[in-house]
């Protein structure tokens, strides 16, 4: 329904147009409507004109500055974020060798002592089980 109102109203316009110019050269002088249409032609090229000047400066300023100042801007925000993190992790590093965490006490656990104290009894593991609930009973 839409298209065939749309279709008709184009064809209605042709029609005006047609008979507009018809008249204008019948008479010999400009018509109002045709006037109206060489007036919005000016109009659309001036601005056709000015959009296009606009899109090359900003297609010439885009070029320049992901070509040019973005690579520039990326290295500098990547060697500030590189020195950065060095100073933080020589700082942390520093602090962390001071930590309580990193210092060995006997450089081995008790767990161990205690399988090696199992295992001197001619190597069976039965008796470690039983050594090692003993011991739990004795913390508790």
């Amino acid at each position: 329904m839409f298209l065939t109102i749309v279709f008709l109203l184009s064809g209605v316009a042709l029609v005006i147009l047609i008979g507009a110019k018809y008249l204008e050269e019948k008479r010999g002088r400009k018509i109002f409507i045709l006037n109206l249409i060489s007036k919005g032609d000016l109009h659309v090229r001036d601005l056709s004109h000015k959009t296009a000047h606009e899109y090359a400066n900003w297609r010439e300023w885009a070029e320049f500055f992901i070509k040019k100042q973005l690579p520039m801007h990326s290295r500098s925000l990547l060697n500030k974020s590189h020195a950065l993190a060095q100073e933080k992790s020589a700082k942390y590093l520093e602090l962390i060798r001071d930590s309580k965490l990193l210092k060995k006490s006997d450089g081995i656990s008790e767990f161990f002592k205690n399988v090696s104290s199992v295992e001197k009894g001619n190597g069976e593991i039965d008796g470690y089980s039983e050594a090692f609930q003993e011991e739990e009973s004795e913390v508790k």
